[in-house]
């Protein structure tokens, strides 16, 4: 398939620079001894590690390491996820308050690292230090499906700290990101009510502080939760069939999912909700965002709703409305296929297939113990499908996002930070993006985008020698979200930032070229395992012939090697998830 057709805005020049048609491995070639250490791991990884381990760990994790490479191949997908899944989860909120230095908070399994009374109630700090251990984990964690399955969960259900006074409150985020670790593999209506009464989304969406109706004063419940909640979080615009498909009316016209009226009912039940220990009702500067939000009484409305058509009696207790109202919109039909698709987007492919939303929003509905909305069994529907294992005529082809793009090329070389705390500067700047950093409720991009492709003169080249015919190439590319946010300014600092990381002693990190350097002595074994580790041995033989006639120009096998990566890694190869 010709990967141009992925990507949105980058110039002719850099596609035109490598070859982007994707190929399958080619036989490794057999790694002269070595005694260090180093260089057994690269023959372990290299002779043979299957290109499938490489891709479950693409869709699975924040990318492959040499380790966790070789530790994947050794057993099935299945005992790889239930392996995951079983591993208890890595906190971001304890590790974030302490960097920042928050005070009078509840902190459960501390790690043993002092406050800095230095940052203390410094809102820039908090920022930095939830933004600092998000990139921690995402590169060093063990549960990586569970941090990968978050991060997915965190572009659904999205807070950011775009919103203010979110940006004060660094280790609120981080508190409300640890709920989403939390239900990863739990259930999704449980998910809901918590995120429903946590403080920033509260604080985000405007349910925090809502008031019920004032006819005196002619004021009425912020509809703004209840909106989104519906469009975004459950059951989306229009009624769907169980393969995320559109149902249409006798006119041919797709029908809406919910009224205005289900808006202004539900807005009602979101009423009277607060942060706990806060000074003035409403405001958002002075109570917790560590603990649920609690009922304020007065402001709740107690008057008779309707939802969907479902009626809510007068005087039901608060907590008991907001859960049946939940209950409602967590058993409409919509759910399944519609979160089901949002997450194979995320973790395997932009355009699934009816069929494979279908066996997904399935699970969905029943895990086969007559429980619905079992993430834990969703996630494994997802990664143990036939389509996200490539072994149907219809494989699965995603863009990678920006972020995860570059975290995937710090993991490959167990990158270490050169400072105390990971970090990298400017996120939104340079990837579009960030951890709890989306520019608005709707992401950082929209499911259904569809990037403008203009063909150039490599275009009917990369069709035809793609192995793909140009209808299905058309078919698998209907959408590509990631590429919304793939647009030339901001592929260049990605380029630059990659560069620097690779070829100049100012890099923010530290990189562990030992098993790639142990191998440098023949430039075919080199590019093989870099192959494996960054490609999952798809690199196109004619790149693979260009990379080895370039490197026998370059003096130095650390040189060597370093180019062999950067052109790598900035490559349109290594832009498509393998």
């Amino acid at each position: 398939m010709s990967k141009s057709l992925f990507v949105n805005g980058i110039s002719c020049a850099l596609l035109a620079y490598l070859n982007l048609t994707p190929a399958f491995a080619s036989t490794s070639t057999a790694l002269t001894q070595a005694n260090s250490n180093t260089a057994q791991l690269a023959m372990n990884v290299l002779p043979s590690v299957t290109n499938a381990a490489a891709q479950l760990l693409y869709q699975g994790s924040f990318g492959p390491t040499s380790e966790t490479l070789f530790s994947a191949q050794q057993v099935t997908r299945q005992e790889w996820v239930n392996t995951q899944m079983k591993l208890p989860p890595s906190w971001h909120y304890p590790l974030t308050a302490q960097y920042c230095g928050v005070s009078n908070t509840d902190i459960v399994n501390t790690p043993n690292k002092a406050v800095d009374n230095t940052k203390k109630d410094n809102p820039r700090a908090c920022l930095k230090a939830q933004e600092s251990v998000w990139l921690e984990h995402a590169l060093t964690a063990k549960d990586q499906l569970r941090q990968r399955m978050a991060f997915a969960l965190s572009q659904i259900l999205v807070v950011s700290s775009e919103e203010p006074p979110l940006p004060r409150y660094g280790d609120g985020l981080a508190w409300y990101y640890d709920i989403l670790l939390k239900h990863s593999f739990g259930n999704y209506r449980d998910l809901l009510q918590d995120v429903t009464l946590s403080p920033a989304m509260g604080v985000y969406l405007s349910m925090q502080g809502n008031r019920k109706t004032n006819l005196k004063k002619n004021t009425f419940p912020d509809e703004n939760y209840a909106r989104e909640v519906m469009q975004l979080f459950s059951i989306g615009l229009y009624q769907l069939d169980m393969s995320g498909q559109a149902i249409l009316d006798t006119q041919g016209h797709k029908i809406p999912s919910y009224q205005q009226a289900d808006v202004e009912n539900l807005a009602r039940v979101f009423t009277g909700w607060d942060l706990v220990e806060n000074k003035r009702y409403g405001h958002s500067r002075s109570g917790r965002y560590d603990k649920f939000m609690a009922l304020t009484p007065k402001q709740h409305d107690y008057t008779a709703k309707t939802l969907f058509e479902q009626p809510i009696a007068a005087g039901m207790k608060a907590d008991k409305e907001l859960s049946l109202s939940l209950d409602l919109l967590f058993n409409h039909p919509n759910v399944g296929p519609f979160i089901s698709r949002q997450l194979i987007q995320r973790l395997v492919s932009s355009n699934p297939s009816p069929e494979y939303i279908k066996r997904v929003a399935t699970v969905f509905n029943d895990n086969g113990d007559g429980d619905r909305g079992d993430l834990g069994a969703v996630v494994q529907a997802i990664l143990l499908d036939d389509d996200a294992q490539g072994s149907t005529t219809s494989p699965a082809f995603k863009l990678k996002e920006p972020l995860l793009n570059y975290i995937g090329f710090l993991r490959a070389f167990s990158a270490t930070p050169k400072t105390e705390h990971y970090h990298l500067r400017q996120l939104n700047g340079t990837f579009g993006q960030g951890p709890m950093r989306a520019n608005s409720v709707f992401n950082f991009y929209q499911p259904d985008f569809k990037p403008n492709f203009a063909p150039d003169d490599n275009s009917n080249y990369l069709v035809e020698n793609s192995g793909v015919d140009e209808s299905a190439n058309q078919q698998l590319t209907t959408v590509a979200p990631e590429a919304q946010i793939m647009v030339d300014p901001l592929i260049i600092k990605q380029l630059s930032l990659m560069f620097k990381q690779t070829m100049s002693n100012k890099a923010n990190f530290n990189l562990d070229l030992s098993a790639p350097l142990a191998l440098a002595d023949n430039s075919v074994d080199m590019l093989d395992y870099l192959d494996q580790l960054l490609l999952a041995g798809k690199m196109s033989p004619a790149f693979k012939v260009q990379l080895q006639s370039h490197l026998a120009k370059i003096k130095g096998q650390k040189r060597q090697l370093k180019e062999a990566i950067y052109l790598i890694v900035s490559s349109a190869d290594y832009a498509v998830q393998p």
